[in-house]
């Protein structure tokens, strides 16, 4: 069952999102090092955004997911119309990508096509096999990579 996320979702979305950037410390530590006070900046952030109009937020029942998403232009240079652009998007465990994570990209997108979007750009660490399974199997293409490394 999936439900607009509301302020008092917001502890264990911290929660979910917290045990992702602890995954992705542990294969990109540096980039990924978080600050002492994260979860504090992160709740503080899903609590603004929840009052975003341009923000979609969405959970799944007994927490086993959310995803958050917002409708954004394009930077000048492009003409590619409204995009929905979804960075925080987590689940209890990466068994439930093919479900729940789809159910939630899903339905994110209903919403966003409802609202003007024309394209979806989702946000996914290179190692972070299943959810990119996930964008493979629905056709998305990476559109951009990021490359890192310490100076």
């Amino acid at each position: 069952m999936i439900e607009k996320a509301t302020k008092y979702d917001v502890d264990w979305m911290v929660d979910l999102s917290h045990q992702k950037r602890l995954a992705y410390s542990i294969v990109h530590p540096n980039f990924y090092k978080m600050a002492k006070n994260s979860d504090e900046v992160q709740k503080g952030y899903f609590l603004d955004e929840l009052a975003n109009k341009d923000v979609i937020a969405l959970t799944y029942r007994e927490k086993q997911g959310f995803i958050m998403g917002k409708i954004i232009n394009p930077p000048d240079v492009y003409d590619s119309g409204l995009t929905l652009m979804i960075d925080d998007f987590c689940v209890a465990n990466d068994s439930l990508w093919m479900i729940i994570g789809k159910a939630l990209l899903d339905e994110c997108q209903k919403i966003a096509k409802e609202m003007g979007a024309v394209q979806v750009l989702v946000v996914c660490g290179d190692h972070d096999q299943q959810k990119s399974r996930l964008l493979k199997d629905l056709n998305m293409k990476i559109a951009s990579n990021w490359f890192n490394k310490l100076l």
